[in-house]
């Protein structure tokens, strides 16, 4: 699989920048900032070939070890989850070993796709095009979809701006239900939403989950349960007054309803953002890649509930996990305060996202604090020596270790011969792109 997205990936850019019309009309437009997304450096590349002076790495994941790497974080496997990691941040040895592995591979994944990428921006623009490395470090921001009071803490460069919860709407206008949904809502006290997600379809499911759930949704006839159902005018629960299947539902605009009083969700990043900003109790059952950890994520707040999908092979413990959420007052409690939380922080998602942009769009600059975070994984070397004049010569005169050298592909050797390094390292330069 990991080999099909590579190639699938390379393709894609290939496509992208052999199109002259395309990379010409990019130039020709003179944007003043970027915005690609990080799981691939296509779009980072594209930026520098159509001369676009700002970019922005963003994610629409947790932040990326990768990307973290580039950009001069250090990787802290011992105490903070890695993106695919299956436990919290409370680890065992054995949790920490599994941790530290995926770590591994999932740099490995995503380094696969970005040097194969690069050296197809190499095959037709020369080997002195730049590598992931130097496109990612040289980016103004690097935005990605973690919320600081829901995910968990991690050292992080000012570069790196969570902005998880932008595109969760909270207006009750928006968030209005049609005369259809608020029917289904009102026909008992308790109402269960009940979603896989929009990759790994319910459809697919083995029979032997489906039936539990059945079995659990019979056990609970004075509960509704809304679950999404990708095969239309199913017949599977109409033996079930109280279950709607339906192919696609609103799913913020019924986590924001009252009336709605526990989610069992597969635990995607989306959806768990969603869920922690409407502030309601869930059992989260991940399946793959990064929902183990989203779910582990969510529950450390108190609200929620972790089984793993081979807790379906029977009903009890999905039917248990959902008395013990109608009972105990705590997992309401404790999700309707993440979410007051959220709505409360001091600088909204959406404040971070418009402000960042402009100021990159702005201003030209790749801060003093970010070359810092660099060095420090390869030379040493604290932070203030990087803004004396005799920087450059202070970079050269260091030895640099084995684990990671940007010198080598010459990321910080095209940073030391621009003129305007000393600017650059001591004040933001105002962007001067003519229109």
């Amino acid at each position: 699989m990991a080999q099909n997205m590579t190639k699938s990936f390379t393709c894609q850019c290939e496509r992208v920048f052999t199109d002259e019309a395309l990379m010409k009309q990019l130039e020709k437009e003179k944007f003043d900032v970027g915005i690609a997304e990080a799981f691939n450096i296509c779009g980072l590349g594209v930026f520098e070939l159509a001369k676009i002076p700002a970019s922005i790495a963003t994610f629409s994941g947790v932040h990326m070890d990768s990307v973290a790497e580039a950009i001069g974080e250090p990787i802290t496997p011992s105490y903070v989850p890695g993106a695919m990691s299956v436990a919290g941040d409370r680890m065992n040895i054995v949790d920490r070993l599994k941790n530290v592995l995926d770590v591994v591979f999932g740099r490995k994944f995503f380094i696969n796709i970005f040097d194969s990428e690069v050296e197809a921006f190499r095959k037709k623009f020369g080997p002195e095009f730049k590598g992931y490395e130097q496109l990612i470090a040289e980016s103004s921001y690097v935005l990605t979809n973690s919320n600081p009071y829901l995910d968990y803490p991690r050292p992080m460069l000012h570069k790196t701006v969570p902005i998880g919860g932008v595109a969760v709407s909270i207006d009750p206008k928006k968030n209005k239900l049609s005369a259809e949904w608020d029917a289904v809502l009102n026909q008992r006290n308790t109402t269960v939403l009940v979603s896989f997600g929009s990759v790994a379809k319910a459809i697919y499911m083995p029979d032997e989950y489906k039936n539990t759930l059945l079995k659990v949704f019979e056990s609970m006839p004075d509960t509704t349960f809304i679950m999404k159902y990708e095969e239309e005018g199913s017949k599977m629960a109409d033996h079930l007054p109280n279950v709607h299947l339906s192919t696609w539902f609103p799913q913020n605009a019924l986590l924001a309803d009252p009336r709605i009083t526990a989610f069992v969700t597969h635990g995607g990043l989306g959806s768990t953002t969603e869920l922690a900003h409407q502030g309601k109790p869930a059992i989260l059952i991940p399946i793959f890649a990064d929902q183990p950890r989203n779910a582990h994520m969510l529950a450390k707040h108190g609200g929620g509930i972790v089984l793993t999908k081979f807790d379906l092979e029977s009903p009890t413990k999905l039917r248990d996990s959902l008395l013990t959420i109608f009972n105990d007052a705590s997992y309401a409690r404790n999700a309707k305060r993440l979410s007051e939380m959220l709505l409360n922080q001091p600088i909204s998602a959406k404040q971070l996202l418009i402000r960042h942009s402009e100021f990159a769009a702005k201003w030209v600059f790749i801060l003093c604090t970010v070359l810092s975070g660099l060095a420090k994984l390869t030379f040493s070397l604290s932070a203030p020596n990087l803004c004396k004049k005799d920087a450059p010569n202070a970079f050269l005169r260091r030895k640099a270790s084995n684990a990671y050298n940007p010198l080598q592909n010459g990321a910080f050797a095209e940073l030391l011969k621009r003129d305007s390094y000393s600017a650059r390292c001591g004040e933001a330069i105002p962007q001067t792109n003519p229109r």
